[in-house]
């Protein structure tokens, strides 16, 4: 559930927030929030690592740190994994993946924004991600 809102960010049904930037060809930082299912309990550590190979198998000049241990409200596991990859342009993009686990529902949210403009992003960011909350859902 999504319980704070930064500003100058526009909330995007079905993904998540992306910045609202107003430079033409401005590359705009985003936060998609996905959910998946694990196999058992124990398969977190797992499942951010098969992540990891597809990710250096996809982009280019790939460099990993994690995954670390992180406290995550209402989490049973939390992990945080950054990458960093070079596009074609030469500028470095980044991506901060917080992985979330209760029982065996996986939560990922993913911070893509490019290297230099983390500084001007983390802030916003990290308010969202404190605002994040893991509910229940709907019936229906």
């Amino acid at each position: 559930m999504v319980t704070a809102m930064p500003a100058g960010w526009i909330y995007i049904a079905g993904f998540g927030i992306k910045q609202m930037v107003v430079q033409a060809g401005a590359l705009a930082a985003s936060v998609g929030v996905g959910e998946d299912k694990l196999d058992d309990d124990g398969a977190l550590v797992g499942y951010i690592e098969k992540q990891m190979k597809l990710i250096e198998g996809r982009l280019k000049e790939v460099k990993c740190a994690g995954p670390k241990a992180i406290q995550f409200a209402g989490a049973e596991e939390a992990q945080l994994l950054f990458v960093r990859h070079r596009m074609e342009s030469g500028r470095n993009m980044l991506h901060a993946q917080t992985y979330v686990r209760a029982g065996l529902w996986l939560g990922i949210v993913t911070l893509t924004t490019l290297e230099d403009e983390l500084g001007v992003v983390r802030a916003d960011y990290d308010a969202f991600l404190k605002g994040l909350r893991i509910g229940t859902p709907a019936a229906g």
